[in-house]
């Protein structure tokens, strides 16, 4: 067994704040493997105890990295001691202006600071209309603080000023009230109470879902900034590219392990280790203001929803990246949309998927869905394309002797709809590919338009539209339940509740579990099935290939220029598990990697000698009939896209589109939106 790899998770495990301290717990048995071991440090968000946590962690000296310390002045003054003992760090979500200046990057941080987030506030209260914004504070340390840089912000046309006391409201004031959550909280139910019927607005600690509780009806018209996408992103990707680094190079320390994290991160460092704002970027860059969702535990409304809940056209359930694009189509043509992530805890498919991207498929009606991708998006300019980190490599499809006549119908339709393709003989493939051993097919179809995509950034793209196109994104929150209500559907959420007009459901193997009877039955098995993907990462050495998938023997591959695995092939085999829970996990066992190497040498024969560099394994959810794309039966009115079989990632532009449509189309009919 390897030796394992301890890594100190530092943050409020405990305390008023645990809110905060439940994101790194959640991502920490997320990256659970038996390599690495992520060991908690409870802080209670409390500076002075963050620098007693480091000294801990110091003094054990038997940590690789550290990760955590929300509290910014705990990390400051933490940093030195992890600096001294040669500690990679890295902050997912340390906000503190200047926190790394001068550091010569021992540590990374995740996370724009905090003077983006208040000039997020200030541009959205001057485009509110508002003529002045009073900034206050919950009396903590860290409100002051926070409070003291917003007033001396210079912040044209709009007049700051710190909030007096006592205070006569006028038209046309808004506050901006910084602090902890809830300590926040309890200001804005002050002021409510005192009369105060204006604009909110709270600084990023209240953007958890305990915030909403604290408020409760005292929430209305209350605007919370978050790092833009949802804190837990943050956390995330920092726990990706550390699990990844040492995942990739168990025995990389310090400055080597620091550069390995560089190159497994989605963002970019400046030498000091900040994040790399995109040059040119408006002021509130990485930020994003959105309403608060008021909550009151136990209380329910007409029908059974929570007197709170909030209302919306349509509700998208899963948020990998069907349900994004989805999302982005309809908050683009003006429905009001909420898009519902389950979060870091539950990774969606797509978190998962291989990625490859190609026309062709077997399946008619699989293959007219990834035609429509093909001209939506995959076919589109080079850099159009690559903003949802797509890269052409070609992509080639192995036939067995019973898929050429589908294959030259096939050939034929993506010729009709504009996509380069020709069917190759064994010969041909010989002598283009002489690395390949086709030997086995009876030809092959060849598309010099396919490749692969990154599908965390294809699926980031999708969100990004959503959400600059007005969605709300409900991060972090579980669907219990889908009921019909007067006005269309209840979402029953994990602690609240929303209403929708109309329902998306795109939540890949949970689909079963929210509709169960009301999905369709098939000719073929009586209910869809989970069953788990498996692949590794393995050099290629240089080698120049195409993406391809075998229908013969079933293993598919496809090379990795983007993190984690860049420089390899992505090489997949059926695995016969079925009926297996949904998730995933970046670890493969010797014997798993023997079983893919095996059966993936039949067609790349140097691999029976290459090094595996990785692993990852996921579910996917099955069904003998093909995918579910359209209105299932039953209350409420439910569209649904889900039981993609694996080879859903490349039709995702059209399967959104269609479900889009059908969602838009029952909004028109209702008059909710124009046509």
């Amino acid at each position: 067994m390897a030796e394992q790899v301890r890594i100190a998770v530092v943050g409020p495990f405990s305390g008023p704040r645990s809110a905060w301290g439940e994101l790194l717990r959640r991502s920490a048995r997320q990256f659970t493997e038996p390599s690495l071991v992520w060991e908690l440090h409870d802080d209670r968000g409390d500076a002075e105890s963050g620098v007693l946590r480091a000294g801990d962690v110091t003094d054990d000296g038997g940590y690789a990295a550290v990760i955590g310390h929300f509290n910014s002045a705990g990390a400051e003054g933490a940093l030195p001691l992890y600096r001294r003992a040669g500690l990679p760090v890295v902050l997912p979500l340390a906000t503190r202006p200047g926190l790394l200046a001068g550091s010569g990057g021992g540590a990374l941080r995740w996370c724009p600071d905090d003077l983006g987030q208040l000039r997020a506030i200030a541009a959205a209260a001057a485009g509110h209309g508002l003529a002045r914004l009073l900034v206050g504070h919950d009396d903590s340390d860290y409100g002051r603080h926070l409070a003291a840089l917003f007033t001396a912000l210079p912040a044209p046309p709009l007049a700051l000023s710190a909030l007096p006391s006592p205070w006569k409201p006028r038209a046309g004031d808004a506050v901006a009230v910084c602090g902890t959550h809830v300590g926040v909280a309890g200001v804005v139910r002050g002021l409510r109470r005192a009369g105060f019927d204006g604009r909110l607005f709270a600084t990023d600690d209240c953007s958890v879902g305990e915030f909403g509780e604290l408020v409760g009806t005292a929430g209305r018209d209350v605007h919370v900034t978050r790092l833009a996408g949802g804190p837990e992103r943050r956390v995330e990707a920092a726990f990706t590219a550390l699990a990844g680094a040492l995942s990739g190079d168990p025995a990389a320390r310090g400055e080597r392990l620091l550069a390995r994290i560089r190159a497994h991160a989605d963002a970019a460092f400046t030498v000091d280790g900040e994040l790399d704002v995109t040059p040119g970027a408006g002021d509130g860059h990485g930020w994003e203001i959105l309403p608060v969702r008021p909550t009151r535990p136990g209380t329910r409304g007409t029908g059974g929803a929570p007197a709170e809940a909030a209302s919306f056209d349509v509700a998208v359930v899963g948020a990998g990246v069907v349900g994004s694009a989805v999302a982005a189509a309809t908050a683009a043509a003006g429905a009001r949309t909420a898009l519902i992530d389950a979060g870091p805890a539950v990774p969606s498919a797509t978190h998962w998927s291989g990625g490859i991207v190609r026309a062709y498929d077997p399946d008619p009606e699989m293959r007219a869905l990834a035609i429509r991708s093909h001209q939506l998006l995959w076919g589109r300019s080079s850099g159009h394309a690559r903003r949802y980190g797509f890269r052409r490599t070609g992509s080639l499809v192995l036939l067995g002797p019973g898929d050429l006549p589908e294959a030259v119908r096939g050939v034929v339709e993506l010729q009709a709809g504009g996509i380069e393709a020709e069917l190759l003989t064994v010969e041909d493939i010989a002598e283009r590919w002489p690395q390949l051993a086709a030997g086995h097919a009876a030809g092959a179809v060849w598309e010099p338009g396919g490749g692969c995509a990154d599908p965390r950034l294809t699926t980031s793209e999708y969100r990004r539209q959503a959400l600059a196109t007005g969605a709300q994104v409900l991060d972090d929150t579980r669907v219990d339940a889908l009921e019909p209500h007067p006005l269309g559907a209840l979402v029953r959420l994990d602690g609240s509740s929303v209403l929708a007009h109309s329902v998306v459901v795109a939540a890949g193997s949970g689909t079963p579990a929210l509709l169960a009877e009301r999905l369709p039955a098939g000719a073929g098995t009586a209910d869809p099935v989970t069953r788990r993907i498996r692949y590794g990462y393995f050099d290629r050495g240089g080698r120049a290939l195409p993406a391809l998938v075998d229908l013969v023997t079933g293993v598919w591959g496809r090379p990795m220029p983007e993190e984690p695995g860049a420089g390899t092939l992505l090489v997949g085999r059926p695995v016969d598990e079925w009926g297996v829970p949904p998730g995933g996990g970046t670890q493969l066992t010797l014997e798993q990697v023997q079983y893919v190497r095996d059966g993936a040498s039949t067609v790349w024969p140097w691999l029976r000698e290459a090094r595996c560099l990785g692993g990852r394994h996921g579910t996917d959810l099955y069904r003998d009939d093909g995918p579910l794309l359209g209105v299932v039966p039953g209350e409420p009115w439910t569209v649904v896209a889900a039981c993609w079989s694996g080879g859903g990632f490349k039709t995702a532009p059209a399967a959104a589109e269609s479900a889009a449509e059908k969602v838009l189309a029952n909004l028109c009919r209702q008059g909710r939106i124009s046509a």
